[in-house]
């Protein structure tokens, strides 16, 4: 009976458990040679989440503690209790398995199903070999012969350590069911009952549980007991059963998520069977409806076990305890009561045990409304400090009045972003505020009007004298300081009478909008040349997409009308061609659009330098004209760095590339080396080689210094792009004629390690048993699209539907165990189509097929439920690998 209380929920900590058990089920390889190794047996799926957890925490507090074996893991993926006979086979075939060289030093078994299994059966090593249980029940039933009829099973429970006392070679933790205290609490709250309802359902756990409680009902004689047993209803007949109870009747919950069909439940069975007697008080053994229905119920205390195993595991192992001191450990269980169904029945808490946990407790009048208590003394603040800014402005304002209107204007004067100064006709300053810009006079510090004993010749183009002279307003931009503009204005004022008072002169910084002036000059001429470079780019990729079209369209229609193989090889092998550089250049315009909005995405992992640019060195090889020598030259015995592998090497075969199609002759090496503050790059290349005045505009967009040779202008760019992100620099070194020398940098920060390390000795093995032929349902509204997928497909059985609502109807008639959905469809499309497909099945994988490539558009797919991702145009390897892995994967929904 597998229902845990986890005290862990935080989704993200579950995820990653998940992926590093599947990390090391798939990268670390099977080490047969190891002279010791612990076998674990997995009852279900390992990818389980109570499964995985305890297995990942097994496998870090062993590493933790130094342990020595390899772990082996196999899963006998229990599924069915009608497979229940099959399951001593499998446990037989594992141990079988481990024997003579291969024996293992101790087994861990995982699961109540493994369990049973391992006690039900008789094999010559069983009882010589350590063994340690987790996430079973004290109280369990053999497994029947395969001639017993599941459906009217009836075993004999019984009690683990009885067995376990015979073989001093077995042990491990065991959680109990302890039906006479729950029996007894339901008659200290309600003292007139007189029937016991036991609601378990179609599982080997159900089973179990409906066993020890027929056991431990016998020993209570003014009791009846009814069954709601899940191997012969379904979740209709069962509440059914439920409306027809009699009075006086006390509901316990044992399990609940398969029924007779092996149809599986969450939790809304609960809540249905819920409503048909909601007078009746209800009680649980294991959590089962526990903060909905149940009042409460004395249940065990569930928790992950890893590190308790692998603790004992490493005792074990050096020796520091024996295993026939070692005594089965019975898990604590607890009372704990929903709060607020105790309230609803009106039970007296009095009547409860003293320690018992509490769940759905209202809190306090202060913790209740803490927020809206915040809120009131916020607002009361608030309104004190309103108040009192508002009695300090009318004292300010009384203050105000009593200045001297001089003092008001100085002030508003000073607080002004500019300098204002009224200079008399005698070119004297009658009044200035406290701004101040420097000025430096045309022909010296003393040859200025308004210094003091100041001298002529004054500045040519002065202001100030051209306002007083002509008595009409002057104005003029200064540039006195290097990089900044001043803007002054001279204007003459006059009285009432028409006599001239002076000038007023204000002087205002106008550098920023000055730089804003030149910079929208300068951002005019850089789009004006953008224009021109994308409508070169435009008439560009036209001829670089209608190229390759040309050559798939027309070889096609010859490959469809000839029968000579060689032809049609030669045909395919140019129209396959063709559609790599069709894709490269999507991919490329697709760069540019993420470089645009800022999408650039980069995922660091450590990168074996020598092996990547080895296999680069093979693949440029093909590539490359037989006149023409590629090598990997120059690099250290091992060097492993952390960058972003497919954005490195997009940048290195661009450079390839690019000497590839320059160079009919001679050689083209790369390499690296370290150096003292970075790692340097490079592809060296005997071809054409780059004017001098052009390499500065190399790296610049939609720049093609040959046009007759295809390629799409953005490669380099995007590159230099790619290199600043990762914090490097790139550029180029060429001779017309000679050759040309690409290069950039990487900082040191990213080099990992220079010294090959040692291989680890903990290995681990996982045996995947997932043989079924299965079926697919493709949901594409183009008929040619699906005639693509059953070619691909052949070794799949298929189902065609030809939009959303048509998919939903064949995945009700048929259950297919895999769903290709396109996104975009007639009547219903690929969303709305999951979306009521999630509302029955939450386990099925399907795997969303669009056209649309963005990252956005990805993460929407797996925001809505989808566990795959396949952009068009499809490659088939791909899309086999992933519906393979699915498939796979999917065995978890049945443990």
């Amino acid at each position: 009976m597998n229902y845990f209380r986890s005290s862990i929920t935080d989704s993200h900590r579950c995820l990653l458990g998940v992926l590093f058990i599947l990390f090391l089920f798939i990268v670390l390889p099977v080490c047969a040679d190891e002279e010791n190794r612990i076998l674990i047996i997995s009852s279900y799926n390992p990818n389980t989440k109570n499964m995985t957890q305890n297995i990942s925490e097994f496998l870090d507090e062993y590493e933790r503690l130094e342990g020595k074996s390899a772990i082996v893991i196999e899963n006998m993926n229990c599924k069915s209790l009608f497979e229940a006979p099959a399951w001593k086979t499998k446990m037989e075939d594992i141990l079988a398995k481990y024997t003579k060289e291969n024996k293992p030093d101790m087994i861990i078994i995982l699961g109540q199903e493994g369990w049973s299994s391992y006690l039900s059966i008789n094999h010559k090593e069983k009882n010589t070999i350590p063994v340690l249980c987790a996430m079973a029940s004290n109280n369990v039933v053999l497994l029947p012969d395969s001639t017993t009829s599941l459906r009217d099973w009836t075993p004999e429970s019984m009690d683990s350590q009885h067995l376990l006392d015979v073989n001093p070679n077995v042990s491990g933790y065991l959680y109990s069911y302890n039906i006479e205290k729950n029996i007894n609490l339901i008659r200290e709250l309600y003292p007139e009952t007189k029937h016991i309802a036991l609601i378990t359902d179609n599982s080997y756990g159900g089973v179990a549980l409906q066993s020890h409680v027929e056991k431990e009902m016998k020993k209570i004689d003014d009791l009846k007991l009814i069954l709601l047993d899940g191997r012969k209803n379904s979740i209709y007949t069962i509440i059914e059963q439920i409306e027809k109870l009699p009075i006086h009747t006390a509901i316990l919950l044992g399990t609940w998520r398969v029924d007779m069909h092996e149809r599986y439940y969450i939790g809304n069975a609960t809540y249905s069977m819920m409503s048909a007697r909601p007078d009746l008080p209800t009680f649980t053994l294991s959590f089962t409806g526990l903060g909905h229905w149940a009042i409460g119920g004395y249940v065990p205390r569930y928790r992950m076990l890893g590190k308790d195993l692998a603790q004992r595991a490493i005792d074990l192992e050096n020796g520091a305890i024996q295993m026939k001191d070692i005594k089965a450990t019975l898990l604590p269980n607890e009372y704990v009561f929903d709060m607020q169904k105790i309230k609803e029945k009106g039970i007296d808490t009095q009547l409860l045990p003293a320690d018992a946990e509490f769940i759905n407790e209202e809190a306090g009048l202060l913790s209740q409304y803490k927020y809206e208590i915040l809120l009131a003394v916020t607002c009361i603040l608030l309104l004190f400090l309103i108040m009192l800014a508002y009695f300090f402005y009318r004292s300010n304002k009384l203050k105000d009045r009593l200045m001297d209107l001089q003092a008001d204007n100085t002030i508003i004067m000073n607080n002004v972003r500019a300098s204002i100064v009224f200079i008399k006709p005698d070119y004297t300053i009658k009044w200035r505020n406290d701004v101040v810009f420097e000025c430096i006079p045309e022909f010296g510090p003393k040859n200025c009007c308004v210094t003091e004993d100041g001298i002529e010749p004054y500045c040519t183009d002065c202001t100030v004298i051209k306002a007083m002279t002509t008595r009409q307003q002057a104005e003029a931009i200064q540039h006195c300081i290097v990089g900044q503009y001043i803007h002054v204005l001279a204007n003459p004022i006059t009285d009432n009478k028409g006599e001239f008072l002076g000038v007023v002169v204000k002087k205002e910084d106008i550098t920023s909008l000055k730089k804003t002036e030149l910079e929208l000059i300068k951002a005019k001429e850089k789009a004006e040349e953008s224009d021109r470079l994308k409508s070169a780019f435009l008439a560009n990729m036209s001829h670089e997409i209608r190229t390759p079209l040309n050559a798939i369209v027309g070889f096609s229609d010859l490959l469809a009308s000839t029968d000579d193989p060689d032809e049609r090889e030669e045909y395919v092998g140019i129209i396959n061609t063709n559609n790599e550089l069709l894709l490269q250049l999507i991919n490329d315009i697709l760069d540019l659009a993420k470089i645009e909005a800022g999408t650039l995405d980069f995922v660091f992992i450590n990168v074996d330098i020598n092996q990547l640019f080895a296999d680069i060195e093979q693949t440029s090889r093909i590539k490359a004209k037989n006149t023409v020598q590629v090598l990997f030259e120059d690099k250290v015995p091992y060097c492993v760095i952390r960058t972003d592998k497919n954005r490195l090497l997009q940048v290195i075969t661009n450079f390839l590339n690019n000497a590839i199609k320059f160079t009919n002759e001679g050689s083209i090496r790369f390499g690296y080396h370290i150096r003292e503050n970075d790692l340097y790059f490079y592809v060296t290349d005997t071809g054409v080689g780059i004017k001098k005045e052009e390499c500065s505009k190399i790296f610049e967009r939609f720049v093609k210094l040959n046009s007759f040779v295809q390629g799409t202008g953005l490669g380099l760019s995007i590159c230099q792009t790619i290199v600043n992100k990762l914090g490097g620099e790139i550029g180029v070194e060429s001779e017309y004629g000679t050759g040309s020398t690409f290069w950039f940098t990487l900082p040191k920060e990213v080099l990992v390690s220079t010294q090959e390390e040692e291989k680890k000795n903990r290995q681990i093995v996982y045996v995947d048993e997932y043989k079924k032929k299965a079926t697919l349902l493709i949901a594409e509204d183009n008929e040619s699209n699906y005639i693509l997928f059953s070619a691909m497909l052949k070794e799949y059985n298929l189902l065609y539907a030809r939009d959303g609502k048509e998919a939903i109807e064949l995945y009700n008639k048929y259950y297919p165990d895999l769903i290709l959905m396109d996104i975009k469809m007639p009547v219903m499309d690929g969303y709305q189509a999951l979306e009521e497909i999630r509302k029955t099945d939450k386990q099925i994988p399907v795997i969303a097929v669009t056209a649309n490539a963005f990252a956005e558009d990805e993460q929407r797919v797996y925001n809505s439920g989808f566990n795959g991702y396949i952009p068009k145009p499809i490659k088939a390897s791909e899309l086999k690998n992933k519906i393979a892995s699915l498939l796979s994967n999917n065995q978890e929904f049945s443990t």
